[in-house]
């Protein structure tokens, strides 16, 4: 289940955070790095820092884009100290990492950090399905990004040991592949706003951000959104 589960930094201005995350993730079992557009690229100093664990770093997949490193991922959670305006459902880390190990049987999840300074941007955290928060003293909530790394990622380890313990005792049966990944919900986004837009429903930008966080909310299933699909093309045939 380990396997399943990536770890993404989002425009990381610091290589060294990238070996310190890296370190964080080995020492819990956890291999697969993603790198939307770092600031640096990986040199010496990431490597130090790494300290044994030069190969998730080498191994690191570097990508332009958010939408790419969270390509093929049933389970996309994002997190950020800030709240926002139109809020994605909130969990802490312990929650997180039972969500995450459940989601690991059947298909892939991402757990995406933001920037240093500025953590992820409104529009990227309205892609994911949870909004994880640390809930550090409100006094001095300062964690670097490592140490977040490390936070959920020792979680993650607690909860895939729980379920494996569970397993040996009692063998589950594989679950079947029931949630979308992210491009097809990325999909039905695109499809559901133009047809609202056609309808006038939507005119403006607040209404898509919310049925964004209604739907994730909802945790569609695969054979769900086909239904929702096929609503959305009758409504565009008997349109024309």
């Amino acid at each position: 289940m380990l396997e399943n589960i990536r770890i993404v930094l989002v425009e990381t201005s610091h290589s060294g955070n990238i070996g310190s995350a890296a370190r964080a993730m080995k020492t819990m079992g956890l291999a697969h790095l993603y790198l939307v557009a770092p600031k640096q690229r990986i040199d010496a100093q990431a490597i130090a820092l790494a300290a044994g664990a030069e190969d998730v770093v080498n191994n690191a997949v570097q990508v332009n884009d958010f939408a790419d490193a969270i390509a093929g991922c049933s389970l996309v959670i994002g997190t950020s100290a800030r709240l926002r305006h139109v809020q994605t459902p909130l969990i802490e880390p312990r929650e997180c990492a039972e969500k995450a190990i459940f989601h690991a049987r059947q298909g892939n999840v991402a757990i995406v950090f933001g920037r240093e300074c500025s953590g992820l941007t409104n529009d990227e955290l309205l892609k994911c399905r949870y909004h994880l928060t640390i809930p550090a003293n409100p006094d001095y909530s300062s964690l670097n990004l490592a140490m977040a790394v490390q936070l959920v990622a020792y979680e993650l380890r607690i909860a895939w040991r729980a379920t494996d313990k569970i397993q040996q005792q009692s063998p589950l049966s594989a679950i079947e592949n029931i949630y979308p990944d992210a491009q097809a919900l990325e999909y039905f986004f695109a499809h559901t706003e133009r047809l609202y837009r056609q309808l006038g429903f939507i005119q403006n930008q607040g209404v898509m951000p919310k049925l964004r966080r209604l739907y994730q909310r909802a945790q569609i299933e695969r054979n769900e959104l086909n239904i929702l699909h096929g609503m959305l093309s009758a409504v565009e045939k008997r349109l024309k």
